[in-house]
């Protein structure tokens, strides 16, 4: 009598086993997943605001391109405008960059949550 006591005891021990264990991961992967969504969400953010300072920036006045034209009191210098054009053209090309990275490391977390939904998929879709 006491083996048998024994034996379902082990068994009852098994049955708690087998269920904790998906139990632990899917808490492993949602505590994951909800840091690589927490991350995503920055980077989301920062894409935003550097795709509004891209688009808030304006063409030096008197370039081409620029929407309202008042003539200046004086003729512009040429250097100027080259100058002012030149730095206008290095802060677009430096958030065409910056657009181009965030969107990068944002493709590369969503690459990284399909694994772990799938998974996530896996179990819950497993009977116990």
């Amino acid at each position: 009598m006491p083996v048998r006591l024994v034996l379902l005891a082990a068994l009852a021990a098994l049955a708690l086993l087998a269920h904790a264990q998906p139990d632990d991961e899917l808490r492993r992967l949602r505590e994951a997943l909800a840091a690589i969504q927490q991350e995503q969400q920055a980077v989301y953010q920062q894409f935003q605001m550097v795709q509004g300072l891209r688009g808030s920036d304006t063409p030096p006045a008197g370039a081409p391109g620029a929407l309202v034209y008042t003539p200046p009191a004086t003729p512009p210098n040429f250097e100027d405008l080259a100058r002012e054009r030149a730095a206008f053209d290095a802060r677009q090309s430096r958030y065409r960059d910056e657009l181009d990275r965030l969107y990068a490391r944002y493709r590369e977390l969503e690459e990284r949550k399909r694994p772990l939904v799938e998974r996530m998929a896996e179990i819950a879709s497993t009977p116990r």
